[in-house]
This record gives structure tokens, C-alpha cells and sequence, in this order.
């Protein structure tokens, strides 16, 4: 079962909260059965969209009841998007976890070609380079104060979701990655992380 890292779903109404797609396309799902996918028959929306706290969510909604039944927040680097060329009675994608094994298929229900290309590149393209939190409207929380933002963000996060952010106990080589800067980790220290990690 997939859903959000941070909260439910329903914190955001089922939607992006207000939020511009950056891609999307309509796509059914697929499920994995005994190694082989089947097709979901209903129809469905992918989207990408950036939260105000600049986190990439990659969402897939079923478009005539409207639920987002997949909200999951992808970090640059951890995922790929991309078309299963084997498959010949139909367009499948996969979009593949790096961390893990994980592996959402979706089939593709635009009625055209021409562009499946281009969203299959504008995912991948969002997700490892998300947009710069100054495109994202007002500049989030703290009017683009990223390390106000970022403080916050920590601040209500269960050691779960940290050990999930940082991908497991003892890996903190990404870190840095993540951050960027110094004053970043000072900020995370700040913020009891050590004291949540050590619980």
C-alpha cells in the first residue's frame, strides 16, 4: 500500500493542495501479480506536483471517483521513470526505486504518442532537479527562508520519517547531499534531530 511519507492524505483534501501540476498525463495503474502486471481497467491521472515545502510528490489519482490513492515524495536521485520497450501490446511504465526493489507499473491512456516521450523525460527531469523553491509561488512558509523551512520540516518529523528521509540507520552519507551546507547541519541539530535519532 502506497501513501505519503509526512501525514495523510486526507490533511490535503486527496489533492496537490492547491498546487500546479509540473507534468501530467493520464495512465491507469498496474498491479504485480506472481511477477507478471495486469492492467488496473480504470482511469487514471499521474501527476507531479511540488509542495510548498519544495518536496517532489508523484501522485497517481483515479480520475472518475477523483481519490489519489498514490501520494509518494521522490528525492532527486532515488527514482526513474521510464517506458518498458519489451511490452508490444501497449505502453507500460515503470517507475523504479534505486534504494529498493520497489516498482510502480502504470499504462499509458493518452490517446497519442507523440508526447510520451517528452513527459517520460519531464518526470525524470522534475524529480532530479526539482524546481528552486523561489519558483513555487509565494516562497514558502517563511517567505523564502529555507532554513526557517527547513527547521520547521525536522521539527515535526517522527523518527521514522527521519531514519525513512536519511535512508536507514547508519547511512548518514547522504547527508551532505541533502543539505548542501554547514549552517543546514547545524540547523538539523538545532532542531533535536540528534535527540530524536538517539530515542
Amino acid at each position: 500500500m502506497s501513501g505519503p511519507i509526512f501525514g495523510s492524505s486526507s490533511a490535503l483534501g486527496g489533492s496537490s493542495g492547491g498546487n500546479r501540476h509540473l507534468v501530467e498525463f493520464r495512465a491507469g495503474r498496474m498491479n504485480m501479480v506472481n511477477k507478471m502486471v495486469h492492467p488496473d481497467n480504470r482511469k487514471g491521472l499521474v501527476y507531479v506536483y511540488q509542495a510548498e515545502d519544495g518536496l517532489i510528490h508523484f501522485c497517481w489519482k483515479d480520475r472518475t471517483s477523483g481519490t489519489v490513492e498514490d501520494d509518494l515524495i521522490l528525492f532527486p536521485d532515488d527514482c526513474e521513470f521510464k517506458k518498458i520497450d519489451y511490452v508490444k501490446n501497449g505502453r507500460v511504465y515503470v517507475l523504479k526505486f534505486k534504494s529498493s526493489s520497489r516498482r510502480l507499473f502504470f499504462w499509458m491512456q493518452e490517446p497519442k504518442t507523440d508526447r510520451d516521450d517528452e513527459w517520460c523525460r519531464r518526470i525524470n527531469e522534475v524529480i532530479n532537479n526539482p524546481p528552486s523553491g523561489n519558483s513555487i509561488g509565494s516562497g514558502g512558509r517563511n517567505g523564502g527562508n529555507d532554513n526557517g523551512d527547513l527547521q520547521y520540516m525536522l521539527n515535526n518529523m517522527s523518527q521514522q520519517q527521519i531514519m525513512q528521509l536519511f535512508g536507514g540507520v547508519g547511512q548518514m552519507g547522504g547527508l551532505s547531499s541533502l543539505l548542501g551546507s554547514m549552517t543546514s547541519v547545524k540547523l538539523l541539530m538545532k532542531s533535536g534531530l540528534r535527540d530524536k535519532l538517539c530515542k
